[in-house]
């Protein structure tokens, strides 16, 4: 069964190793974001991600959402110390995210499948939160030959095509997909 990283390892999330992660940068110039667009980081953890994207969207907001409070709790000190105003913490159900239909411009969904106890639904979820048009981006762990050091186990890392297959079954479009950093890739849809 899948787990969730526990609050006490946030500090590993916000400074990961570089071979444990991906540049935030190259994903935002991967995906069709514009500053003033609704945006949400689903699975958001302590911000690593959700800084970033919260500093690229200085016209938008940027909803950060997650299932432990603490998490959010501390995204909330760290967006607070960098003076950012536009980013709102979410708490939510693993598969019931308290947004409303059509909300958003984009969502992004870094590393959290492969924690979900049920994806499909996950991935339903947040396809439900997409304006008409909206971009959706999965960002998960490289499926590994053999186990790494980092990372979740071989047997929860979902295959590109696998992520691929899950959007196009929700009706959205597979718009491009490629590998982002040493151990992760990213597939990128439209609704």
């Amino acid at each position: 069964m899948p787990t969730k990283t526990p609050v006490a390892s946030a500090e590993l999330l916000i400074k990961p190793k570089l071979d444990e992660s991906y540049d935030p940068q190259s994903l935002i110039a991967l995906v069709p974001i514009h500053t003033d667009q609704i945006v949400a980081d689903v699975g958001s953890g302590p911000g690593w991600l959700s800084i970033p994207l919260g500093k690229y969207l200085y016209g938008g907001k940027l909803y950060a959402v997650d299932v432990q409070e603490g998490m959010l709790e501390k995204l909330a000190e760290r967006a607070a110390s960098f003076r950012m105003y536009n980013i709102e913490t979410v708490l939510s159900k693993e598969s019931s995210i308290p947004l409303d239909d059509g909300i958003l411009d984009g969502l992004v969904l870094s590393g959290t499948l492969n924690e979900a106890t049920r994806p499909k639904s996950l991935f339903k979820e947040c396809a439900r939160l997409l304006k008409p048009q909206g971009w959706l981006a999965v960002v998960e762990w490289l499926p590994s030959v053999t186990e790494q050091d980092f990372g979740p186990p071989n047997k929860q890392r979902l295959s590109m095509e696998t992520v691929a297959e899950m959007g196009i079954e929700l009706g959205l479009t597979r718009a491009r997909s490629r590998q982002i950093g040493p151990a992760h890739y990213v597939v990128i849809f439209k609704k």
